[in-house]
């Protein structure tokens, strides 16, 4: 859940994720690489950082780099760890990679309520 309560799709975790990746040093991400990583418009980017500003995920600058918030890293964190695990085990079961298995990872994770994620690492 965000800090108006709702629950975050699968679109939403794949951007926080992306974002967590780009941004290693946590100076912030510019759009056009967030899209450029994507696969995405530079307008879907900014309507996806629309959203995740207002689910108190992301802070941006006026000029387009976006930064997780505290809540918004702690989210990226915990479905990263879900997230390369469900990858693993789809990678091993299936024997196959790629963007429809990641996407795929970022569906389940987005019907996962939050609050089984920790029985999910908990599996590993």
């Amino acid at each position: 859940m965000t800090k108006n309560g709702q629950a975050l799709t699968a679109a939403n975790i794949r951007y926080l994720l992306v974002i967590r990746e780009l941004d290693t040093q946590q100076h912030g991400v510019r759009g056009s690489d967030i899209a450029k990583q994507l696969g995405v418009t530079k307008p879907s980017v900014f309507a996806m950082t629309r959203n995740l500003l207002e689910l108190g995920l992301v802070e941006k600058e006026r000029y387009g780099t976006v930064f997780l918030t505290e809540l918004g890293r702690q989210k990226a964190d915990r479905y990263a760890d879900c997230y390369a695990l469900l990858l693993r085990q789809i990678e091993g079961s299936l024997r196959c990679t790629g963007a429809d298995y990641r996407n795929a990872a970022c569906e389940l994770l987005a019907d996962t309520p939050e609050g089984d994620l920790p029985r999910l690492l908990a599996r590993r």
